[in-house]
């Protein structure tokens, strides 16, 4: 019996050009609204962005955002993750020493990108975050820090994740998000995290949720749902976690399947 439905956002919900099927939507909604079925989105992107894409019922439904720091049910904050400021300043300076490697400091009220860095991916990051502020340097920020978004050299992704989790393990996580970029998260506080306070919150089983995703970050909503299902633009390993392989985000094949799921 399907109780709630999380869905992922780029790759999987919205289409390569950030779009989606707004009357599809509505009458996937409109379905999961009769069946008093939670629906949630489950991304890494920023809060305030994910709020964008849905205006109109933004307070109606719950986001786990950030990849799981940031939990909200219908415009109220259930958990948000904080890093100790000592930590933030050495993960900041290891970063500062990889080579070809452009990040954003995300907190809870701004996403923060440093003036230095190139002036297209300071103009780049606004096709994720709504709420952005340059800074001569990263001290001093007065936020709630909580993630880093990293842009690398694709061909040394892998490298470059497994030595920021050897070095800092236990305070924070490498996850591929997909892109060729790298979200460094707080460990423990991934999609899973966000989705089970949420199940918890509304007296739900796991075993009735179904989700939808195309990434890495993913992979603990996969284990955690009863359900789960991988984009077939997703890399291999994520559809093999998957219970099941669907199309692709610009065939909205998320929108497609809830439909089929709930008519």
């Amino acid at each position: 019996m399907i109780q709630a439905i999380a869905t992922d956002i780029d790759g999987t919900f919205l289409t390569t050009n950030r779009m989606y099927d707004q009357a599809l939507f509505k009458q996937a909604f409109h379905l999961m609204n009769q069946k008093n079925i939670k629906f949630i989105v489950a991304s890494g992107d920023q809060y305030c962005f994910l709020r964008s894409l849905f205006p109109e019922i933004a307070d109606q439904i719950a986001f786990v955002a950030e990849n799981g720091v940031l939990t909200i049910d219908q415009g109220q904050e259930i958990a948000c993750g904080q890093l100790k400021i000592a930590d933030i300043d050495r993960i900041i300076d290891y970063i500062d020493t990889i080579p070809g490697t452009n990040y954003v400091v995300c907190g809870r009220q701004f996403a923060y990108v440093k003036e230095s860095m190139p002036k297209d991916f300071r103009q780049g990051i606004n096709r994720f975050y709504t709420r952005t502020k340059t800074v001569a340097d990263f001290t001093n920020l007065h936020d709630k820090i909580f993630k880093f978004a990293l842009v690398v050299p694709p061909a040394k992704l892998r490298e470059i994740s497994n030595n920021i989790n050897s070095k800092f393990n236990r305070i924070i996580r490498a996850t591929a998000s997909g892109y060729g970029a790298i979200d460094l998260i707080i460990p423990g506080m991934d999609k899973s995290y966000g989705l089970q306070l949420l199940l918890n919150r509304w007296q739900l089983a796991p075993q009735n949720l179904v989700v939808f995703g195309d990434g890495e970050n993913d992979l603990e909503m996969f284990d955690l749902a009863g359900t789960s299902y991988a984009m077939s633009n997703a890399p291999r390993n994520v559809q093999q976690a998957a219970t099941k392989v669907i199309g692709t985000n610009d065939d909205q094949a998320v929108l497609h399947q809830i439909i089929k799921l709930l008519e």
